[in-house]
């Protein structure tokens, strides 16, 4: 990519402690997201989740000892969620209780997010980049396309043969342009029932 300046930070794989700076940095980058409106405690315990889990693969960008971006997902995707409801429903329940108090309608949203096996069933690829962001004081360096490439690396060590993500469709260039660059493929266009235009995209990995 062009216009871009070299980062001097390094990659590496994402720890129970790193979750705090990770759940600070997501509400940096996506602030009016759903994730984001359910609060840090709800994002550091779905972070730690990432970093715990056994086909999990959550990496971070360091610099000068400050986590400036993060790329993270699941090896796949159903035994992720069946595990995360297993053993940690209760622990999100708590941490999501302020964000349905404050607006009870997410409340069904909120279960479709934890309990996923059935959209995970029609997604493109069982392993799935579920987040990635960059700090917006470190944007325009290559960070994100360096976690995004070194993540589909973990997956493939890990015999993954194909990653899928999704992204907003609509009010979303940069997004699609960037994930469009880096080689996926559209596999579909599809509404939540929320009425959020979403695109998923596929890549293969060798």
């Amino acid at each position: 990519m062009s216009g871009l300046h070299k980062s001097a930070g390094a990659i590496r794989p994402m720890t129970h402690p790193d979750a705090v700076a990770v759940a600070a940095l997501h509400l940096r980058a996506f602030p009016a997201f759903f994730l984001t409106f359910l609060g840090p405690a709800f994002l550091r315990l779905l972070y730690r989740a990432l970093a715990e889990d056994p086909e999990g693969v959550a990496l971070v960008w360091e610099e000068a000892g400050e986590i400036r971006g993060f790329a993270a997902g699941v090896l796949r995707q159903r035994g992720f969620y069946r595990r995360l409801l297993r053993r940690r429903l209760p622990a999100f329940a708590w941490a999501s209780l302020g964000a349905v108090l404050r607006r009870p309608a997410i409340a069904p949203r909120l279960w479709r997010a934890l309990r996923r096996p059935a959209e995970a069933a029609e997604s493109a690829a069982e392993a799935c980049l579920m987040s990635i962001a960059v700090d917006p004081g470190s944007a325009r360096k290559g960070i994100g396309r360096q976690l995004a490439l070194a993540f589909c690396e973990a997956l493939a060590r890990r015999g993954a043969p194909a990653v899928c993500l999704t992204t907003d469709r609509i009010d979303n260039d940069p997004a699609n342009r960037f994930y469009v660059e880096l080689g996926f493929r559209l596999a579909r266009a599809f509404v939540t029932p929320e009425g959020r235009a979403m695109n998923e995209y596929v890549l293969a990995l060798k």
